[in-house]
């Protein structure tokens, strides 16, 4: 299991039988108040290493969100821009003190208003596994 700094985790499972173990068509990148200002100034996801698996399986052309924790929103539509890799933007949230290596290059697609856990909890149900815990990988379904 991968444990993530907002209480987040995902399940590896090598089958891909867990529902968003794994990004089939897009993925959730998960961020605070302070590191999603460095996102969007950086057009640069990232998550912690130990999900770097996971980050590498996405691929240039994915379809992206941001999840908010804090105040528990969904930010999108963005579009990877890169295949998910190690240390693209070094530095990035080290003014912050924090490390997410884990990274994918994006950019905006679709500006709307973000949404709420409870608007967008339905469409990925079966990739939650606990009250407030999901896995981050979408089907094309998930997306749509």
């Amino acid at each position: 299991m991968f444990t993530t700094s907002g209480g987040f985790s995902m399940e590896h499972d090598e089958e891909n039988d867990i529902a968003g173990s794994i990004p089939e068509f897009g993925a959730i990148f998960m961020s605070n108040i302070a590191t999603k200002k460095e996102c969007f100034k950086r057009k640069v996801f990232g998550l912690p290493s130990s999900l770097a698996e996971f980050v590498k399986q996405v691929k240039a052309g994915m379809i992206l969100f941001l999840f908010e924790y804090e105040k528990r929103e969904l930010f999108g539509v963005y579009r990877a821009c890169s295949d998910g890799a190690m240390d693209i933007a070094p530095h990035l949230f080290n003014n912050l003190g924090m490390k997410f290596p884990a990274q994918v290059h994006f950019r905006p697609i679709w500006y709307c208003n973000p949404l709420s856990e409870k608007e967008f909890r339905e469409a990925i149900y079966d990739n939650y596994y606990s009250a407030k815990k999901f896995n981050f990988g979408l089907s094309e379904d998930q997306v749509r």
